[in-house]
């Protein structure tokens, strides 16, 4: 072969189009995960779980729960942020994490633009409940006994979602309110009930099994209408006869950059699953109530609550710990 056919040749060759020798899987072909960035066992991880199984068998690839605590979900969180876009590393995520975290810690690792909204799974009110030692009845009752801040308010720790929702109902209602931060908030329930706090906030799912044995007293709802298992409690908006909204939400989001294909297989799967009888049925039980409906409803819900609580976090001085 002279010089000549032998370059003829190999330039016919550089000119035809390149095979990729296995075409893409299509989405999913593997396992996914979903990282939840607290401790396995609680309320959180609970609510993953469902949705994961859920989710698995209507995608056909197993979903893993990956518990990555610390750092009050947020090291879990930065891990999914900069995780690969592939759709294979989701975070459940969730009040705390997405609207809270960006604007009270410095030096975060991440945002709530670091992640595309998939879909809300469940949201709960807020509650704000009395110690019977108290002597509070109902709201109309603060304004009087909150003279120069001596109510006290146990929440979950300072920055928690009780914590926010207890310096926004004192914004909103003119009244000075005395914050006690616990390590959790099955110990400011427990100190609400022994009278070593005249109130506690929390999320109504947990403070409902007490009101409903008598070990506290619900005032109100932070939820836009009555709660379904105390729907004699008012909602602390209706009372007030301000604006006034405080949920506790998770969800599932994706890092950013995630192909859209990937996030439509993802959302359908995920709206799927929210109106399965079964899940509707766990979440009743569970006391809160299904999610917003939709991505782009999640997104604006993330958006308008992080804005919110960095109002909050930023008036009342709050600091993370």
């Amino acid at each position: 072969m002279t010089s000549l056919v032998r370059r003829a040749l190999a330039a016919s060759l550089m000119a035809l189009p390149v095979v990729p020798a296995l075409a893409q899987a299509p989405y999913p072909s593997r396992a996914i995960t979903i990282v939840v960035p607290f401790p396995a066992g609680g309320p959180t991880d609970a609510s993953a779980r469902v949705y994961g199984k859920a989710l698995g068998e209507t995608l056909g690839q197993p979903v893993v729960i990956d518990n990555r605590a610390g750092a009050a979900g947020t090291v879990g969180s930065a891990f999914v942020a900069r995780a690969p876009a592939d759709g294979y590393t989701l975070l459940w995520g969730g009040t705390s994490t997405l609207a809270v975290a960006p604007g009270l810690y410095k030096n975060l690792r991440y945002d709530a633009q670091s992640f595309v909204p998939i879909g809300m799974a469940l949201r709960g009110p807020m509650m704000l409940a009395a110690s019977p030692a108290s002597g509070i009845a109902s709201l109309a009752d603060l304004p009087r006994k909150a003279r120069d801040g001596r109510l006290t308010v146990g929440t979950a720790g300072t920055g928690s979602i009780g914590h926010l929702s207890t310096e926004l109902y004192a914004d909103v209602a003119g009244i000075k309110l005395t914050h006690v931060p616990y390590r959790g908030g099955s110990p400011a329930i427990t100190d609400a009930i022994g009278g070593q706090v005249d109130l506690v906030f929390d999320t109504a799912a947990a403070l409902q099994p007490f009101v409903k044995t008598g070990k506290l007293r619900a005032l109100g709802v932070g939820g836009t209408q009555p709660y379904a298992p105390l729907p004699q409690t008012p909602t602390l908006q209706s009372a007030l006869g301000k604006p006034y909204e405080a949920y506790s939400w998770f969800g599932l989001v994706a890092p950013k950059e995630t192909p859209p294909a990937v996030l439509e297989t993802l959302r359908k799967a995920m709206a799927q699953v929210s109106r399965t009888a079964e899940i509707r049925q766990v979440l009743s039980d569970q006391g809160v109530e299904p999610g917003v409906d939709g991505p782009e409803a999640f997104g604006q819900v993330i958006a308008t609550d992080a804005a919110k609580w960095a109002r909050i976090i930023q008036q009342a001085g709050v600091t993370g710990e």
